[in-house]
C-alpha cells in the first residue's frame, strides 16, 4: 500500500477520496429530504434517474476527451459541477432544481470519479493493475464508510440540510486547491474537435471487443441494485421505525469491507479476474434476495454487510479485468466510461421502474427482483468471460 502513496499516485488518490467524501455525505438523508419537500415514492424514483441517465449519455463522451485533452481538465470541471448541484439541491429546493442537481451531479460523477480512476490506471503495471486498483478502491470506500455515517448524524444532531452545507464547503475547498493545480508538462494539450464528441464512436469501440460486451450486460443487471441503495433502503430503514443514524449504519455496514479491496486485488490477480467476477456476482445476487425476506433491522444490517463484501470482490475484479483490456487497446478512459454508460442503463431502468414496484408490492420486493435480474446476467455472461483465465498483453 506504500507505493500507492509516492508521488505520482498520491495527488489523484487524495482528490479522488476527498471528492468521493462531500459527494456522498448527504447520501443518506437525500430520499428522505426529497420526501420532506413533498414528493411520492414515484416521483422520487424518477428524479433519482437522472443521474444514471447522464451517466449512460454522457460517460463515453467524457472518457474519450479525457483520453485525448487530458485527465486534469476534466477532472476540474467536474468538481465545479458538483459545486453547482449542491447549491440547488439547498436552494430553491424544488423538483426542477433537484433535477438539475441530478443532472450536474452525474456529470461531475463521470468527470471525477471515472476520469481519476482511468488516472491512477494509466500509472500501474498489468501485472498489479488489480492490487493497486484495489488499493485506490478501498481507499475510495474509506470515504464511502465514513460520509454516510457522519451525514447520518449530523442531520440527527442537528437539521436534515446539514450535510449539504458541510459538501458545500468541502467542495469549493476542493476546486480551491484544484485551481492551483499545476500542470503536468506530460499533458496533453489537444484541440478539441467535434469528433471527439461523437456519443456513439466510444461505445462502437468499447462493444467490438466480446468480453467487454459480457461484462457490459452483466454490469447493467447488477446496476439495478443501485437505485435499491441510493433510493429505498433508507426509506426502508425509516419504515422500520428507526432514523437518520440507523440509515448512516447500514450504509457504513455495507461499504466497510470493502476498505481491503487493494488485499481482494491481490486475490483476483492471482486467481484471475474473470473467475472472481463470476464467484462475486453470483453470490452478491444471492444476499441481495435474501434480503428481500429480511423483516428485522439486524436482518438487513447483517445481510447488506455480506453482500458489501462480495460486491467489493466484484468491484475490483471488473475495473481490473476491463483496464486490462482498454491498457492494451490504449483506450483507458474510452472503456471505463463506455462501460459505466451501459452498465447504469440497469439503474437508470431500474430507478424510474422501482417506485411504482415499491407501492405496488412494497420495498422489500425490489431486493428480490433486482437479485433475480443479476442472476440473469451471471447465467449470460459467465460462459464468455470464463473463456481464459487472463488476458495476453501483446
Amino acid at each position: 500500500m506504500k507505493s500507492l502513496y509516492r508521488s505520482r499516485l498520491f495527488k489523484p488518490t487524495l482528490i479522488g477520496l476527498t471528492f468521493s467524501f462531500f459527494f456522498l455525505i448527504f447520501s443518506p438523508v437525500l430520499s428522505p429530504y426529497m420526501k420532506s419537500l413533498g414528493m411520492r415514492e414515484e416521483l422520487i424514483g424518477v428524479v433519482f434517474s437522472f443521474l444514471p441517465l447522464i451517466n449512460i449519455l454522457a460517460s463515453p463522451l467524457i472518457g474519450s476527451v479525457s483520453d485525448k485533452a487530458g485527465r486534469r481538465k476534466v477532472i476540474f470541471v467536474g468538481v465545479v459541477f458538483q459545486l453547482f448541484a449542491v447549491v440547488l439541491y439547498l436552494w430553491p429546493a424544488t423538483t426542477a432544481s433537484i433535477i438539475v442537481a441530478r443532472v450536474l451531479s452525474g456529470l461531475a460523477g463521470i468527470c471525477v470519479g471515472l476520469i481519476v480512476l482511468s488516472m491512477i490506471n494509466d500509472l500501474v503495471s498489468n501485472e498489479k493493475r488489480g492490487e493497486k486498483t484495489g488499493w485506490y478502491l478501498g481507499i475510495i470506500r474509506g470515504a464511502e464508510i465514513l460520509a454516510p455515517l457522519i451525514g447520518g448524524f449530523l442531520a440527527e444532531l442537528f437539521f436534515i440540510t446539514t450535510p449539504f452545507v458541510v459538501s458545500l464547503i468541502g467542495i469549493g475547498i476542493l476546486l480551491a486547491s484544484l485551481a492551483a493545480w499545476k500542470n503536468n508538462k506530460n499533458e496533453k494539450h489537444v484541440k478539441l474537435e467535434k469528433s471527439f464528441f461523437n456519443p456513439f464512436e466510444p461505445v462502437k469501440k468499447y462493444l467490438s471487443d466480446k468480453k467487454l460486451r459480457a461484462l457490459a450486460f452483466l454490469g447493467f443487471t447488477m446496476h439495478t441494485r443501485m437505485a435499491i441503495f441510493n433510493i429505498f433502503l433508507p426509506l426502508l430503514v425509516l419504515g422500520l421505525g428507526f432514523g437518520f443514524k440507523e440509515i448512516g449504519i447500514i450504509l457504513f455496514a455495507r461499504s466497510l469491507l470493502g476498505l481491503f479491496q487493494g488485499w481482494w486485488g491481490r486475490i483476483s490477480d492471482k486467481v484471475g479476474s474473470n473467475r472472481i467476477i463470476i464467484l462475486s456476482t453470483a453470490s452478491a445476487s444471492i444476499i441481495l434476495i435474501g434480503a428481500g425476506f429480511a423483516k428485522t433491522y439486524l436482518a438487513l444490517l447483517i445481510l447488506m454487510m455480506l453482500e458489501g463484501l462480495v460486491s467489493s470482490f466484484w468491484n475490483v475484479s471488473a475495473w481490473s479485468f476491463m483496464s486490462d483490456i482498454g491498457q492494451r487497446k490504449r483506450m483507458q478512459g474510452t472503456v471505463v466510461g463506455s462501460y459505466a454508460s451501459l452498465a447504469q442503463i440497469g439503474e437508470f431502468l431500474f430507478s424510474i421502474a422501482a417506485g411504482f414496484i415499491a407501492v405496488a408490492l412494497g420495498m422489500h420486493s425490489l431486493f428480490i427482483i433486482a437479485g433475480l435480474i443479476s442472476v440473469v446476467g451471471v447465467v449470460v455472461s459467465a460462459p464468455v468471460l470464463l473463456r481464459s483465465n487472463k488476458i495476453i498483453t501483446k
